[in-house]
This record gives C-alpha cells, sequence and structure tokens, in this order.
C-alpha cells in the first residue's frame, strides 16, 4: 500500500531534480475518482493517500492525462477478488507538455491482474503547450495572495525544521533537509499557490 510519506517522498526527489517538464507513471495503488475509476468497491480506500496525491499533483501542475482524454470513460486497470476493478495505473505529466500527448490508453493484462498503460508523445508537434511557469508580478499588491504566501512559508519551515521550540529568527535554525532543498521546497509552495490564487481570481472576474 502507498503511504502518504511515500508521495511525499517522490515530491521531494522531483521537486530536487528542478525539472520544468515531467512525466511519471507506474501503479500508485490508489484512484484519482472513486466513482469514475472504481467497480465493485464497498468502501473509498485510501482516502488520506488520495488527498496526498492530489496534493502532490496540485503543487507539481501534474495532469492525470488519460483521464483528460477520456473525461467520461470507465476504464480499469487492475482487477481483484469478488470482481473488483479500479484504475490504480497511470502516467502524471506537468501540463507543460500536455499537447505533445497524441494519445494515452490502457493495454490488454497477460497473465496478470494489472494492465499496462500506454502514452505516446510527439515531440516534433509545432504545437505548444503553456510552457515554462512565470511568476505574475502584479500578485504582490494582493494583500490576500502576500498573507497567503507567508503562510506558506511558515508551514514549510514548520514542517521541515529540527527543532520546533527555537525562534524562527535564529540563524542557527537546524533543518531536516539541506537548505537548497528547503528553499526549492518554499518556491514550489508558493508557486501553487499562486496558480490557485489566479485561478481563482480569474473565476471570480467573470
Amino acid at each position: 500500500m502507498m503511504t502518504q510519506s511515500f508521495f511525499e517522498n517522490i515530491k521531494h526527489k522531483i521537486s530536487h531534480y528542478g525539472n520544468s517538464s515531467i512525466v511519471v507513471a507506474g501503479d500508485w495503488n490508489v484512484v484519482q475518482d472513486y466513482d469514475m475509476d472504481t467497480l465493485h468497491y464497498r468502501n473509498e480506500n485510501n482516502p488520506q493517500s488520495k488527498a496526498k496525491i492530489h496534493e502532490v499533483m496540485h503543487e507539481l501542475d501534474l495532469l492525470d492525462i488519460w483521464r483528460q482524454q477520456h473525461p467520461f470513460d470507465n476504464r480499469y486497470s487492475w482487477r481483484g477478488p469478488n470482481h473488483k476493478q479500479s484504475r490504480l495505473d497511470y502516467f502524471m505529466i506537468t501540463s507543460d507538455i500536455e499537447a505533445f500527448v497524441v494519445s494515452s490508453d490502457i493495454g490488454i493484462s497477460y497473465r496478470s491482474d494489472h494492465s499496462p498503460v500506454l502514452i505516446n508523445l510527439r515531440f516534433s508537434s509545432q504545437i505548444r503547450g503553456k510552457g515554462t511557469w512565470k511568476f505574475n508580478n502584479s500578485l504582490l499588491r494582493e494583500t490576500e495572495f502576500i498573507d497567503k504566501v507567508k503562510g506558506d512559508i511558515k508551514t514549510v519551515i514548520e514542517e521541515y525544521e529540527s527543532d520546533p521550540s527555537m525562534d524562527i529568527e535564529t540563524e542557527d535554525k537546524q533543518f531536516n533537509i539541506s537548505y537548497q532543498l528547503l528553499w526549492d521546497m518554499i518556491k514550489m509552495k508558493v508557486r501553487g499557490s499562486a496558480i490557485s490564487f489566479s485561478s481563482f481570481q480569474k473565476k471570480r472576474r467573470k
């Protein structure tokens, strides 16, 4: 079973690489949508893990590309006892390369309870995606956003500090991760808030 710490570790590793374009895939052992991605389930499994993977996807700007291309389809990649089925295997990609995905599919299994998942990318295409994300400086004029960022920085510091009793202004404050990775985690958290806040503003204007 994939735990919350597993997804947190995945997030740390991806952030450490520093790539803006990401493709990750595997048996995640958790579905994205209980209603759309399961069959003959009596209870929703791993709700905390599902919440954690959604958090990781939001912070890293990842898309479940098969669901993006098949928004209303009910297909499954795993079959278990009592006729249970679910879509546990899938690709996740950053939105900047979504335009290069020609197709994604769930294949036919052979002597396995899991089906293969496939993705076809064509980088020679002239169609471009959203491109590299850039911070919108106008957000710095929004008091609500500034307060949110201050809270984000405090949250990240508290999450990785070795001794929570030490004052935040103390120069010798120690962390469980390197300063570089701490800085990357702060930037990632702020990036997620900026994307979310900008989206909220756009909807509010409409």
